[in-house]
């Protein structure tokens, strides 16, 4: 399984269906994801991964994408978690 396809796994454990994650998909817009949600979602990728993910940066996500992203990003530079 790759990157995407773990994060399309966690996003579905939050509720979500396959068919509408897709990279250019907004996270509010589209999937009616509130701030509450994302830290949620986020807090999920992180303990899926096992990476950490600034605070900072969630503003920042504004489509699927970003998430994929973030997490391919974070894991190409073996960020991980503080205790991982």
């Amino acid at each position: 399984m790759d990157i995407r396809e773990n994060v399309v796994a966690v996003m579905r454990g939050a509720g979500f269906e396959s068919e509408e994650l897709t990279e250019d998909r907004r996270l509010a817009e589209d999937l009616d994801i509130d701030s509450t949600e994302l830290v949620e979602v986020v807090v999920a990728l992180e303990q899926h991964f096992g990476v950490s993910i600034d605070a900072d940066a969630e503003g920042g996500f504004r489509t699927f994408g970003d998430l994929v992203d973030c997490v391919r990003r974070l894991l190409s530079a073996g960020v991980t978690a503080v205790g991982s």
